[in-house]
């Protein structure tokens, strides 16, 4: 029986939504929960787009009703899609209660939202607060050193997203698994009638624009270009140039990446710092979700004593695998349909 004293019973690298989900299902459950966030204030980043799927998940959550209604511009029964000039509008499907309607969030008030939510379940949220490196006993991750001092923990979350964290700190390889996918986005103010009902995802062989209303009088594009030429600083979708920039545009680097490790005894990886793809697949939140509270089951079956580490490490690292290699099958064909290869 281990018997050694520990500051907390899960220390957690960042305040995303898996961050955010793996402390509120863990505080949930009555372990002790501290999480890291760097920034003092959540920055706009794209993932606007949330699948309908999403919903009982975040009644899971405890999100929902009017708080989650705060943090929601629009609803939509599916997306028009344009790829190779072959027009057509995808519906996310229905049943006995009617058509199935996904979300457009302000993703800075919906990380916020979850973020908030994981204090009131009992987590610890240090905000801002860097984790430096790895606190290792007897060659076992026993912590985190932060720039409030050592934290000594009985499991490391890593939700750092694309930063990674956990893959540097350790070495674990992240192969790339698609050519470099540079995804520029931008926001505009104003009106766009025609993109107010439901969002459009328009491709050819010199690659994919997403746009879509996020909020009444403010959309958000999203581009990746697969023939190798730059979005220039000012450039705007033809449909949205009669709006107003909010700001310059971003980049984010989306290439397919899984780490060869998502879990070993004493850690987990979720959501993008474990897996990355693009946005074409509208999975990134969802799946972030889901990382972070599949996580915080096996953590709490762990820490409880039913699940040897190596069990659960290895249980946890085959499903998020296998979810990767069926989504990014399904992407590859996606890609297919252009005359694109590389993707695996």
């Amino acid at each position: 029986m281990e018997t050694r004293h520990y500051d907390t019973d899960l220390a957690i690298i960042g305040g995303g939504p898996a961050g955010s989900a793996t402390a509120i299902a863990c505080a949930a459950a009555g372990l002790r929960v501290q999480l890291f966030e760097r920034d003092m204030f959540i920055g706009e980043r794209p993932g606007e787009t949330l699948h309908p799927g999403i919903e009982p998940l975040l009644a899971q959550l405890g999100v929902e009703g009017e708080r989650l209604a705060n943090v929601v511009g629009a609803r939509h029964q599916g997306v028009w899609i344009d790829w190779n000039g072959k027009r057509r509008f995808e519906p996310f499907g229905a049943d006995a209660q009617g058509p199935w309607r996904g979300f457009q969030v302000r993703r800075t008030a919906f990380d916020a939202m979850l973020l908030e939510r994981a204090a009131e379940a009992g987590a610890v949220v240090r905000q801002p607060c860097t984790v430096s490196s790895l606190l290792m006993q007897d060659e076992i991750i026993s912590g985190v050193m932060t720039t409030d001092g050592p934290l000594t923990a009985r499991m490391v979350v890593d939700a750092s997203g694309r930063a990674q964290w956990l893959c540097r700190e350790l070495g674990i390889d992240k192969p790339a698994r698609s050519p470099r996918l540079i995804a520029r986005y931008g926001y505009a103010d104003g009106s766009c009638p025609e993109r107010n009902a439901a969002p459009q995802m328009c491709g050819d062989q010199s690659g994919w624009l997403w746009t879509a209303m996020v909020w009444p009088g403010t959309y958000q594009w999203t581009k990746v270009a697969l023939d190798g030429c730059k979005t220039a600083p000012g450039w705007m979708p033809e449909e949205l140039r009669h709006l107003t920039p909010k700001g310059p545009s971003r980049g984010a680097d989306v290439t397919w990446r899984i780490a060869s490790e998502t879990a070993r005894p004493g850690w987990f990886m979720v959501g993008d710092a474990a897996a990355v793809l693009d946005p074409t697949s509208s999975h990134g939140v969802l799946k972030a979700l889901m990382s972070g509270m599949t996580a915080a089951q096996l953590i709490g079956a762990v820490l409880a004593g039913s699940a040897s580490p190596a069990e659960a490490a290895g249980l946890y690292h085959d499903w998020l695998a296998g979810w990767f290699a069926n989504d990014a099958a399904q992407l590859a064909q996606f890609y297919g349909q252009l005359g694109i290869t590389g993707f695996r």
